[in-house]
């Protein structure tokens, strides 16, 4: 169809020689030419946005889940408002037009997302990793999988929880981490205990 476009508007020909030659149907070249997009670009009945502009809103989601801003849901909504006003269009959304939308696509989810320390992202770079995994194979691959264990620090919290709901990639392995300052202090429960027998 874009070949058959750049014969009539770069090579002078008349729509019925481009849709001939290029074997595209000479109505559908003339609709494009006038501006008119494929049936599944329209918008359907009772959808504010079309399918290429959902598609790429979901694109936008989970390419900002993996710089470490998941979107929430108003975050969402006034960028499809932003939308709808540059379409010069009424920007009012429905209550439930961002759930409808994720149940729409089997790709998006709501889940929690979870605070990072930003510099963690920022230090976070491919030859980190290649550099932790060509350590971890040298020193401990002769470890066998299934005979090691992750030990995480438990600890007590203080100051206020930063996390919220946001939403991003439908895989349940997939953690939303959201990139922020990391302000809270912990103590683990055996300095704790110290401190008590100290006093």
């Amino acid at each position: 169809m874009a070949e058959a476009i750049l014969d009539i508007t770069d090579h002078g020909l008349s729509p019925p020689q481009a849709a001939q030659r290029r074997g595209v149907p000479r109505t559908t070249l003339i609709d494009r030419l006038n501006g008119r997009g494929a049936a599944e670009d329209q918008i359907q009945p009772r959808r504010r946005l079309s399918k290429s502009q959902e598609d790429r809103l979901a694109f936008w989601i989970l390419r900002q889940e993996s710089l470490g801003y998941a979107p929430s849901h108003s975050q969402i909504r006034a960028c499809v408002m932003g939308l709808l006003r540059q379409q010069g269009e009424h920007p009012d959304l429905g209550r439930n037009w961002v759930i409808k939308f994720i149940n729409r696509r089997a790709d998006l989810k709501t889940k929690m997302g979870r605070r990072q320390e930003g510099k963690r992202f920022d230090s976070f770079t491919p030859k980190a990793v290649h550099w932790y995994f060509d350590i971890r194979d040298g020193q401990y691959g002769w470890i066998k999988p299934e005979n090691t264990v992750n030990v995480d620090e438990g600890g007590i919290m203080t100051g206020f929880g930063l996390d919220s709901l946001v939403v991003g990639s439908a895989d349940p392995k997939r953690k939303a981490f959201l990139k922020g300052p990391k302000t809270r202090n912990w103590t683990s429960l055996s300095k704790l205990s110290l401190l008590t027998a100290a006093l």
